[in-house]
């Protein structure tokens, strides 16, 4: 009888890639910092919409309900944008670090400029309080950009290299869907983290 394993298989190159998107990761943070350095006034203008938009709206109505309603609401946004991350990978495999994973580093180095810039919190106070959830939430966003870059690659050699002996576009599907109860495990504990745990040591200022 063959061993069953919890979790899917996750080879060298699966490790490699995930730490290449950390690194861009990173990298987005320093980008989203650096231009408060570069052109304050459109670093701020840029935040500013961006906290319009996305977080305003979220925050107002996330104060009017319980830490269940708000475990749910964090839960099931990052579910959503997380899912996209890894979808938009099995049609073009550069998605995912241009849709998730950049975008996410770029408007995280953006808030921390924010509020040193506005002297209302040190970067370091900042990047601490994301530390607890983040534990969790990043590797999410991560390990999905990974698999959806080999998702899309997988597809992309059955196109240009079609072999009968090869796996079909269902077997890439399911190989790559495999991952989501690792990946919904790690965002439960996220939000969980994010509602119960950072207030207690951290309070950030609202956006309002």
């Amino acid at each position: 009888m063959p061993k069953r394993h919890f979790l899917p298989g996750f080879p060298r190159s699966h490790r490699m890639l995930l730490a290449f998107s950390g690194f861009v990761l990173i990298l987005s943070v320093a980008m989203g910092y650096g231009t408060w350095t570069a052109d304050p006034v459109l670093a701020k203008n840029a935040i500013e919409q961006v906290i319009q938009e996305q977080f305003t709206g979220l925050i107002e109505k996330m104060a009017k309900l319980s830490w269940w309603g708000q475990f749910l609401i964090i839960f099931l946004n990052n579910l959503k944008a997380t899912v996209l991350i890894m979808l938009s990978g099995a049609f073009l495999p550069f998605l995912p670090l241009m849709v998730g994973v950049l975008p996410n580093g770029f408007i995280i180095g953006l808030l921390a400029g924010l509020y040193e810039y506005e002297r209302v919190l040190p970067k370091s106070t900042f990047f601490l309080s994301l530390l607890p959830h983040g534990l969790f939430e990043i590797p999410a966003i991560l390990l999905a950009a990974t698999i959806g870059i080999i998702w899309g690659v997988r597809n992309w050699r059955s196109i240009f290299k079609p072999d009968s002996g090869r796996p079909s576009w269902g077997d890439h599907a399911k190989r790559s869907l495999a991952f989501i109860p690792l990946l919904v495990a790690l965002l439960v504990i996220a939000a969980l983290v994010e509602v119960l745990v950072t207030p207690l040591f951290f309070k950030l200022p609202r956006f309002t």
